[in-house]
């Protein structure tokens, strides 16, 4: 999909949901990461993830996998040398068109165009705002927050995410 294509409601949404600072951050968000940090090495706290939409991009795009330290320094690393040679609005694009949303059997749903024909069956450009905060809330766990078979669970996700 080009950016034309992309209903406004939705990168807004991304950004309100994954990814506050993206506009101002240049790939990764050291503060976040410092917070994720803080919070993970805390005693009795859960671990607390760091992760910009440009850094998720590159973790689902890339051959780079696992949560351990070298990991996710590689994501960085890739994550501003994205960040330095594209404009926010591709890395944007790149991210709402790739990005995994869901499995039908053997056939895996990426980017938001087909998952809205997947989910809704019919064009990403005629969700409501209740369709796309659904999408939304599935980019955090697809298999988790399938809506299909967690339809509560994601709807909670959704509700949550759109306030």
């Amino acid at each position: 999909m080009t950016p034309q294509e992309v209903p406004s409601l939705l990168p807004a949404a991304l950004k309100a949901v994954e990814d506050r600072k993206f506009d101002s951050h240049h790939g990764v968000d050291p503060v976040g990461m410092l917070r994720a940090l803080w919070v993970t090495c805390a005693p009795r706290q859960n671990e607390q993830g760091a992760s910009t939409l440009t850094s998720s991009w590159c973790a689902a795009t890339s051959s780079i996998r696992g949560r351990r330290c070298r990991a996710r320094w590689r994501e960085a690393i890739m994550a501003v040398a994205l960040d330095a040679h594209f404009t926010k609005a591709d890395l944007m694009n790149a991210y709402i068109n790739e990005i995994f949303l869901g499995q039908d059997g053997d056939r895996a749903i990426h980017g938001f165009g087909l998952a809205s024909q997947f989910y809704f069956g019919k064009p990403l450009a005629e969700l409501d705002l209740s369709e796309v905060a659904l999408l939304v809330a599935v980019v955090r766990g697809p298999s988790y927050y399938d809506p299909r078979r967690h339809p509560e669970r994601v709807r909670l996700r959704a509700t949550w995410s759109s306030r």
